[in-house]
């Protein structure tokens, strides 16, 4: 972890470098955004989002992790400065869910959201998630496009489309119970739930997600489902249909890192305990 303003250069390569707009205290929301090769948005984005911010939360930080890219979004992040905006690069991919746990690591924020870099869903879901999460006490909010509210249609392919569907079915009946949407890129965390539940995380692919929900289930964290609305949607990194069997594979080990006491975590204990 660096401070706000310092850069460095450890051993596994990563580089850190930003600026806060409250050092030293709290912010009512960190937002973390992993990025990788996003050369053609990332600018307009984080100057969007935290435009968005400024006029709609009181305190707030934005927490951009580069994921390796190979393009010019490194130079483009560097080249920003916005007084909320902290940046940490990595050499090399390191997975969506590997972005994720180093940005959620300097999140300092009561509550802590992550999405997508390309800012897919209206953002006015940021200041409602922090308002359930902060005022209403619950410990993570999810976006669920399976929601009656939610507005989410884009055309796939129908391979793709019964790839998910599979998927979504295995995860459910096996792993999440109710919860149908584990993939959706708008989640948020009280931020001690945050700081312990990402650390436990083993997948740093986009299987991640099961696995987060996996543990927060088994620890009984209240969930809020949320509805959402798509305003923009970038082509998807995700091969699903040929990756489908090596992430069915990992979320198949869940239990059994479970029973390994691989998740075990006295905060979430705490935290999730109903003494009467």
């Amino acid at each position: 972890m660096t401070r706000p303003g310092k850069r460095t250069t450890p051993a596994n390569k990563r580089k850190s470098s930003g600026r806060t707009a409250a050092a030293g205290r709290c912010p009512e929301v960190s937002i973390v955004l992993p990025v990788y090769n996003g050369q053609d948005f990332i600018r307009d984005n984080v100057v969007r989002l935290d435009d968005f911010c400024r006029s709609r939360i009181r305190s707030y930080e934005i927490i951009v992790v580069d994921d390796g890219s190979r393009d010019k979004t490194r130079d483009i992040l560097k080249g920003l400065s916005r007084r909320s905006l902290r940046t940490v690069f990595y050499e090399t991919n390191r997975g969506k869910f590997g972005a994720l746990a180093a940005g959620m690591a300097l999140a300092r924020g009561r509550c802590c959201v992550f999405t997508d870099a390309d800012l897919p869903y209206e953002l006015s879901a940021l200041p409602y998630v922090a308002g359930l999460v902060n005022d209403r006490g619950f410990h993570i909010v999810i976006g669920d496009r399976n929601l009656p509210e939610s507005i989410y249609d884009i055309r796939t392919s129908w391979l793709r489309n019964v790839s998910t569907r599979v998927f979504s079915l295995f995860v459910t009946v096996l792993v999440t119970g109710g919860l149908f949407d584990t993939q959706c890129g708008l989640k948020g965390f009280r931020g001690d739930v945050a700081r312990s539940l990402f650390p436990l995380v083993t997948d740093h692919g986009f299987s991640g997600d099961v696995e987060l929900l996996y543990i927060a289930l088994k620890y009984n964290l209240e969930i809020k489902r949320i509805p959402v609305r798509l305003e923009s949607h970038g082509p998807s990194t995700v091969k699903l249909f040929s990756q489908a069997w090596k992430m069915l594979g990992r979320i198949s080990q869940l239990r059994l890192n479970w029973n390994r006491g691989l998740y075990d975590s006295k905060v979430l204990k705490r935290i999730s305990s109903q003494p009467y």
